[in-house]
């Protein structure tokens, strides 16, 4: 019995310039996962407007071409390219409006076209992305994360649950990843709303995101789950260090685990159609 997937994890295409956020190329991670004993792995670099994000659609081109050919190179494990794709929490009120007079996209500058080229589809906040002035940035990190108990933060707490649920509408995300890090929502609301969508909630192996109440609350109903590295360094791929603790500490079946002993079945047509490019799935393992 273990995991047969790791569907977040980092490589240096992750960067800003020459500062690099994480370790080890495609190929050195495609290697480990190898190694540790899976049959697929994707690497979703950060979004092209995180600080260390892949640095535009070349870039992009260059990560999926580096993906096809490790898959090539190591053999018996499916690569599958993405990105980890950042939540605007500006789209949560309707009434918002950006340049254009539009609602707010609930991603931050992810065209249809960017959208197109992914082979799995994640989708997740980060502090200080989204807003175009630092004023503006502090101020949101703020009210979520230190003045967790100003009274407005019902509003706020709504606010943010309305995104990630308009995030699940508008995109065919196929995970949350670390859901509620650094930012305020109903984490059991988004994760019953994302059940009801065919969408998996991370529990992520370098954050702890989620109490052991609302994970709890989640076993509850039915939610389904994908245990993800977050890897940056090579070594770490496959290591689901914090979410294998939350599954013993909350007591969360492994049948809710859809990348335990089985590979999961995530819902969005880009990745299915990657899947189906690829060689055939062993039966044993499959849904």
């Amino acid at each position: 019995m273990a995991f047969l997937g790791d569907y977040h994890t980092h490589t240096v295409y992750s960067r800003n310039g020459k500062k690099l956020h994480a370790k080890g190329s495609v190929l050195e991670n495609v290697k480990a996962a190898k190694a540790a004993g899976l049959i697929e792995i994707a690497v979703t670099d950060h979004g092209y407007k995180h600080v260390y994000g892949v640095e535009g659609e070349d870039a992009y081109a260059r990560l999926k071409a580096d993906c096809a050919q490790a898959e090539k190179a190591v053999g018996g494990i499916k690569v599958y390219a993405g990105l980890e794709n950042n939540l605007n929490p500006k789209s949560g009120d309707p009434s918002e409006k950006d340049k254009n007079g539009q609602p707010y996209p609930p991603f931050i500058e992810c065209s249809q076209n960017v959208i197109d080229e992914l082979e799995i589809i994640q989708g997740g906040y980060h502090a200080f992305i989204g807003t175009p002035k630092l004023f503006g940035n502090m101020m949101f990190w703020t009210r979520n994360v230190i003045f967790k108990f100003l009274p407005s933060r019902k509003e706020l707490i709504a606010h943010n649950t309305a995104a990630y649920k308009r995030m699940i509408d508008e995109y065919p995300i196929d995970f949350i990843g670390h859901l509620n890090r650094g930012i305020m929502a109903d984490a059991v609301e988004v994760a019953k709303y994302a059940r009801s969508k065919g969408v998996y909630i991370e529990l992520n192996g370098r954050h702890k995101s989620l109490t052991e109440n609302e994970i709890k609350q989640m076993v509850r109903a039915d939610v389904q789950f994908i245990c993800n590295s977050d890897a940056h360094d090579p070594k770490d791929v496959g290591k689901m260090t914090f979410g294998e603790q939350m599954i013993k500490e909350c007591g969360i079946p492994y049948e809710l685990i859809a990348n335990w002993n089985r590979l999961p079945d995530f819902r969005s047509p880009n990745f299915k159609a990657a899947r189906k490019s690829k060689d055939k799935t062993p039966e044993c393992v499959t849904e």
